[in-house]
């Protein structure tokens, strides 16, 4: 009997002891958890004490990331949505969102081509009049086309017509351009594609109440539907244009001083006038392209005492073109810095021998050319 109760007495004490010790380990373990919440309070006051160092930066410097990340840059638009459109900035945090919607350089250039075929009218002019009341009163660069009802399209833009500053139009007929005529005060740059299936019934538009239009692209051989300010442009490209249309508006220009040509070749049924001097006093820059078809001596008609940049082919020098170049530059008294001739059958050596005053020339053979 006394065996047993020492043996009991011995367990129980043995007992107490690892209770004592797993006590001691408890509290031990809560001490070090005092700590650790201790030291995480810590940290996560100094977390939420914390600011990103793009969100410390003056509004101001933010704006200009944000115009910095348009690509491309005004007056090219970006697209309404994808990863170069400013909408995904306000997709980033609220304060990002309130910047972009508060500056209105973001969305002061409208696309209005459609990029998907999914695109649809009414997605397309919800967002133009969400752009547009965005952009406040910027001035606005515009391209649009390739819808059937382009005049819908345009509906939502009609009204801030006097913010119009860059605009790009893709017609298939003068319709829309009938729609727009009127004061436009802010135009600097007007570009017009005109699709071939404008028929020559198609009425011709008069646009000349356009006091800033200094650049003037137009592009199709139906150029002739359109009236335009020739006399103010400064800047001027004409793309497949018949060369009998192509000199009765450049004799229009007498403050180009840039100007783009790409010449289509003339219908036997339309009419051929004898051309006369061409006066373009301050034309600094002059590039002519054409259909291999078009022969057209206008170098001998041109009178340009300014020109400087000289770009053409060998074609439109005629039948001498070293004695042309010459003559040419001669009458109008002008100092070439920079002549290159396409499709040449003249070498190059030729060229640089009769001009040692050009700093630079360059001559493209003709493909079909065995001169040397």
């Amino acid at each position: 009997m006394l065996d047993f109760l020492a043996a009991d007495r011995a367990f129980l004490a043995e007992k107490d002891a690892e209770i004592q010790a797993l006590e001691a380990q408890v509290a031990a373990l809560k001490s070090s958890i005092s700590l650790l919440r201790a030291a995480r309070i810590t940290v996560q006051q100094r977390l939420c004490s914390y600011k990103y160092p793009v969100l410390t930066l003056p509004n101001e410097i933010i704006v200009e990331i944000f115009l910095h990340f348009l690509s491309p840059g005004y007056p090219d638009a970006p697209p309404f949505m994808g990863a170069r459109s400013p909408m995904r900035l306000t997709h980033i945090c609220r304060q990002w969102r309130d910047t972009a919607c508060e500056t209105p350089g973001l969305w002061r250039a409208i696309d209005l081509y459609p990029t998907r075929v999914d695109d649809r009218l009414e997605s397309t002019l919800s967002l133009t009049a969400l752009w547009v009341s965005r952009s406040r009163h910027c001035p606005l660069s515009i391209r649009a086309g390739s819808y059937n009802d382009l005049l819908s399209v345009l509906a939502p833009l009609i009204p801030h017509r006097d913010r119009w500053e860059h605009l790009d139009l893709t017609l298939k007929s003068t319709q829309p351009l009938s729609s727009i005529q009127g004061s436009l005060p802010l135009l600097k740059s007007f570009t017009i594609h005109f699709n071939s299936s404008i028929s020559d019934d198609d009425s011709v538009v008069n646009l000349h109440d356009l006091p800033l239009l200094s650049t003037v692209a137009l592009d199709d051989f139906k150029i002739p539907h359109v009236s335009l300010p020739w006399s103010q442009l400064t800047s001027l490209t004409l793309s497949w244009i018949y060369p009998e249309h192509c000199m009765s508006i450049l004799r229009k220009t007498t403050h180009l001083e840039r100007c783009t040509l790409r010449l289509w070749i003339q219908d036997e049924d339309e009419p051929q006038n004898d051309f006369v001097d061409l006066l373009l006093p301050r034309l600094d820059t002059l590039e002519i392209d054409a259909d291999d078809g078009v022969h057209v001596d206008l170098i001998q008609y041109l009178v340009a005492p300014a020109l400087h940049s000289l770009c053409l082919p060998e074609s439109f020098l005629g039948s001498n073109p070293i004695d042309s170049l010459k003559s040419c530059i001669s009458r109008s008294g002008c100092h070439l810095g920079e002549l290159q001739v396409a499709k040449a059958y003249v070498s190059e050596n030729a060229y640089r021998n009769a001009f040692p005053s050009i700093p630079d020339v360059e001559v493209e053979k003709s493909s079909d050319s065995n001169s040397d």
